[in-house]
């Protein structure tokens, strides 16, 4: 029967309808940990009104930034101050330093609330959505993750006490106003472990429970489009009505499993090989490191891709028509390039194929600009069109 039911709704939404109240979707752009490389030239040149960065809080915590003087911050402040709206939250890398979450009421917690207070002075003024946390799923230990010998899930614990904190300080600055409030974000739903995970289901859970969360923050980073949909009607089973926003989405998984692919594996990709006199089995990888080291024009970006038969055009029409269906409110997108490397492996991390610019891939163009990506600038810009 639920195979029945998606087969139908699959079939619906390719018609153009949606089971699920409207809300207007709203597209962004997404600086991730690094809100420094906001550069508001580029940023101005797209016309959005959300701005998303939610920086690394554990860097200001071991004094690696200091909050009071960092300069990335203050490049939020001052998009706020032109009259962005920002959507902001912190990243916990409790797992990369082999962390557990601190104990309610612990030393440790109050050192971590202190320096969320430090970076609130800050940027607290200018926030519109503060969403609780960055792929928790994936930055918290596995321990922390399930349930804890009270029945409770750690996760969830923290991310409450967090909440409530936030509730608390924007109480002691009456003068701003609360901003809406999301749990997540969480990755990779459409994987059968991560639905079965406590930590996962219990905090969507929490977001559907709680009338002080607005709603979920998901990223979509895939292989294949169903997966947008699979990830989708999970969170739909758990919260059905509340708002979803995508702070992240990408091809990111599709990129990364073809990049040892030959180019000419299809008759398409043979052509492109031939009409440019690349070495017949030269693969996508290799063929990336000569874009990235300054050896293939650009005017073969977009070509290249559209030779592959895995590659999905217009891909971010796809994204959007399931953000309609879905009730997903904002989503926001990578403006420059981030994970770049020159010399690029088939094991590399595909995310500099994603953003509107290609600042790093290639040299500026001959008006002294960056060069915008054809696989998603034309198509961003479009769907704006239509906010």
């Amino acid at each position: 029967m639920m195979n029945s039911l998606k087969y139908i709704f699959a079939a619906l939404l390719a018609c153009g309808f949606s089971f699920i109240p409207a809300f207007s979707q709203q597209l962004g752009l997404n600086f991730n940990h690094n809100p420094e490389n906001i550069d508001f030239k580029y940023v101005k040149k797209i016309n959005v009104e959300w701005i998303r960065a939610t920086p690394r809080i554990l860097d200001y915590v071991d004094g690696m930034l200091v909050a009071e003087t960092d300069t990335s911050l203050q490049k939020i402040v001052e998009a706020g101050k032109i009259g962005y709206r920002i959507a902001f939250g912190f990243r916990w890398d409790f797992k990369r330093r082999n962390l557990t979450l601190p104990e309610p009421g612990s030393a440790s917690e109050a050192a971590y609330f202190k320096t969320v207070d430090k970076i609130m002075d800050r940027v607290g003024a200018y926030v519109d959505i503060f969403k609780l946390a960055n792929e928790p799923n994936l930055e918290t230990i596995d321990s922390d993750l399930e349930y804890n010998d009270k029945g409770k899930v750690p996760l969830i614990v923290f991310t409450e006490r967090l909440m409530n904190h936030i509730i608390a300080y924007y109480k002691n600055h009456p003068t701003w106003t609360l901003p809406e409030i999301y749990a997540g974000s969480l990755p990779a739903l459409f994987e059968k472990k991560q639905q079965q995970t406590p930590g996962v289901y219990e905090l969507i859970k929490f977001a559907q429970s709680r009338a002080e969360v607005k709603g979920l923050a998901v990223h979509l980073h895939i292989a294949d489009t169903l997966q947008i949909p699979q990830a989708l009607d999970f969170v739909r089973t758990l919260m059905p009505d509340k708002p979803i926003i995508v702070p992240e989405f990408s091809l990111f998984r599709l990129y990364n499993k073809h990049f040892g692919d030959s180019i000419a594996g299809n008759a398409k990709g043979l052509a492109f090989v031939q009409k440019y006199q690349l070495p017949t089995h030269i693969k996508i990888h290799e063929w990336l490191t000569l874009v990235n080291t300054g050896k293939i024009p650009y005017q073969q970006w977009e070509e290249m891709f559209l030779s592959q038969d895995w590659y999905v055009p217009n891909y971010l029409h796809t994204y959007y028509r399931y953000f309609k269906a879905y009730n997903v409110v904002l989503a926001t997108y990578p403006l420059f390039q981030q994970g770049y490397t020159k010399d690029v492996k088939a094991s590399s991390d595909s995310w500099f194929l994603n953003p509107l610019f290609l600042q790093k891939s290639y040299n500026l163009d001959p008006f002294g600009e960056y060069y915008t990506n054809p696989l998603s600038h034309p198509d961003f810009t479009k769907l704006l069109e239509k906010q």
